[in-house]
């Protein structure tokens, strides 16, 4: 519970969950016929699809969670130092979650590098998210691994 509830604190996890409650609800709300309608035998198709929309919905904060989960159980999450540290335009492609930085109306984000403090590893990392802008060499990070690679960043408080 304390995992899901540091992964929902982050606004781009609590948007997918939100959201994901908020069509769960009302598909659950329209399939049985709380919302009143015209004609009630065709709402439960257009309910049950709201429900799996909003199962979608909620699938990458569930994803994020799982995965921090798996990083502290496994003890995957150790202290890395910033080497490089940049400010730029943002992937086309993006990632399912970040906040949205903008710079001249153009989506930005922050990547660089980490040196690992336990075994020296260079890491690579590109973050969606406000605190990652202010990275500066020398600052240090906790970085959860999965299968060697990074899959998510914290700042070291």
């Amino acid at each position: 519970m304390a995992v899901a509830g540091a992964v929902l604190g982050g606004i781009d996890c609590a948007i997918y969950a939100g959201g994901s409650l908020i069509l769960i609800a009302f598909g659950l709300a329209v399939a049985t016929h709380a919302v009143p309608s015209a004609s009630p035998p065709s709402d439960v198709p257009t309910g049950l699809v709201l429900v799996g929309l909003g199962v979608l919905c909620g699938l990458p904060a569930a994803l994020r969670i799982w995965w921090v989960d798996s990083a502290l159980r496994s003890g995957d999450a150790n202290i890395a130092e910033v080497i490089e540290a940049e400010v730029g335009p943002a992937r086309i492609y993006g990632t399912p979650w970040g906040e949205p930085m903008m710079r001249r109306g153009l989506p930005i984000a922050a990547r660089g590098t980490y040196q690992m403090t336990d075994n020296g590893e260079i890491g690579r990392y590109y973050m969606q998210q406000l605190w990652a802008a202010r990275l500066r060499p020398g600052d240090r990070i906790w970085v959860l691994r999965r299968a060697g690679a990074g899959v998510l960043y914290a700042p070291v408080s």
